[in-house]
């Protein structure tokens, strides 16, 4: 409907330019003497540009996009080149491009940087870069580009849409986190930490067949050279159970900082080869059970980059069936520390205090008595409980090892 529509203007249009040019021949024809012919002349190039812009065939447009940074963190700031290129080196005069994204936000955070006004004439190639800054967490798409010409008078004005899609991931921020080990031991120790991180690799304690997902640096060279068989070395563990994290994707006013911590404890974790697994529970539950690899945590991080907020009667309950790897350990990471969710989280552990709970809360605003109640009646129930702010956050490892 709308193609129609515009087909008629524009044909309503050049039949306007045509019926003008012979009206002012015809006059310039009867009226005779100079002013007329002059007339006709001036107008003449014009409405000869206007009739030719018509029939000039769009499709030879083609366009390129050239994006600068392709990692970019919450708050950061984009970078891109767009190049338009053409076959017929018809003279445009007045031609404008502008990106189109999914999102109309974006090009109003652009501040109109995405769109661009020039002057083609005979050029085969026009570029211009633009930036967005302080970029939101999120998947943001960009559709295509836009490219419009138009006529000295704005008689005939021809659109067309380049479809180039491209999708901008911006990932939550991290915080370099100070690691501290909690109460850590060896299995044959008297003590066992309540959740530990780190695997001794200084300690090999024998050699297995190698599995998916053993780390390069684990492969056990000499016995490859005998025997041409994979090995992976064993190393004496702090504790053989595993730790995973929890992220509770409950709309929250902390929800962002949220994010941001349970990123931060994952990627520490990797650092220090832990044995790890991550659940994202909201409309839907995304488990990563197993993060040994740099593909894996970047999944992890692209999951974590698109996940959005969702109201407390669109989470699903989450299924202890849903993580086939098991848990020694749980952090929870959450801005509502209500019971019912925190115990649907306790069923991947066999006690109580290994489920550590940090509620992020803006220090610049009061704790609320509801929330207070809230942590009182989970730690009435064994549950280790921290409340964060932003800040800090580099010290979450610390301020559990002391509790």
């Amino acid at each position: 409907m709308k193609k129609g529509r515009k087909l008629l203007s524009m044909t309503g249009r050049f039949v306007f330019i045509v019926s003008l040019f012979f009206s002012v021949y015809v006059f310039a024809m009867f009226q005779g003497g100079k002013v007329s012919w002059t007339i006709f002349y001036m107008l003449t190039p014009f409405l000869l540009y206007s009739i030719a812009l018509f029939v000039y065939p769009m499709n030879n447009i083609k366009a390129e996009r050239i994006i600068h940074t392709r990692a970019i963190e919450r708050g950061g700031k984009l970078s891109v080149t767009v190049k338009i290129s053409r076959t017929v080196p018809f003279p445009l005069l007045y031609a404008g491009a502008s990106e189109k994204w999914e999102d109309p936000e974006m090009a109003i955070k652009a501040n109109n940087r995405t769109k661009h006004l020039f002057i083609f004439g005979f050029k085969k190639e026009v570029e211009w870069s633009y930036e967005i800054e302080k970029l939101p967490r999120g998947e943001h798409i960009v559709k295509g580009i836009e490219v419009e010409v138009s006529d000295f008078f704005g008689w005939i004005q021809k659109r067309a849409f380049l479809e180039l899609k491209d999708t901008i991931l911006v990932y939550p921020t991290t915080t370099p986190m100070k690691y501290v080990p909690i109460n850590a031991q060896y299995d044959r120790g008297s003590l066992v930490s309540p959740f530990s991180l780190v695997k001794d690799t200084t300690m090999a304690t024998g050699v297995r067949d190698y599995q998916s997902g053993d780390r390069v640096t684990w492969i056990h060279w000499k016995s490859f050279a005998r025997t041409q068989n994979l090995m992976t070395k064993e190393f004496e563990d702090r504790q053989s159970e595993d730790l995973v994290v929890v992220l509770d994707n409950r709309a929250s006013e902390t929800f962002e900082e949220q994010v941001e911590l349970a990123a931060s404890i994952v990627e520490e974790a990797a650092s220090h080869q832990a044995n790890i697994g991550f659940i994202s529970v909201g409309a839907e539950t995304a488990v990563f059970p197993f993060i040994h690899s740099a593909d894996q945590l970047h999944d992890v991080f692209v999951h974590l980059a698109k996940v959005k907020q969702v109201p407390a009667e669109e989470v699903l309950p989450l299924e202890v069936s849903s993580f086939t790897g098991g848990a020694g350990s749980v952090v929870l990471v959450t801005g509502n520390p209500d019971w019912p969710f925190i115990q649907s989280v306790m069923g991947f552990v066999k006690n109580r205090k290994s489920v550590i709970c940090f509620i992020v809360v803006n220090r610049e605003e009061p704790i609320s008595d509801r929330l207070y109640e809230q942590i009182k009646f989970a730690e009435a129930k064994g549950i280790t409980v921290h409340m964060l702010g932003k800040m800090q956050f580099s010290e979450a490892f610390k301020e559990v090892a002391s509790l």
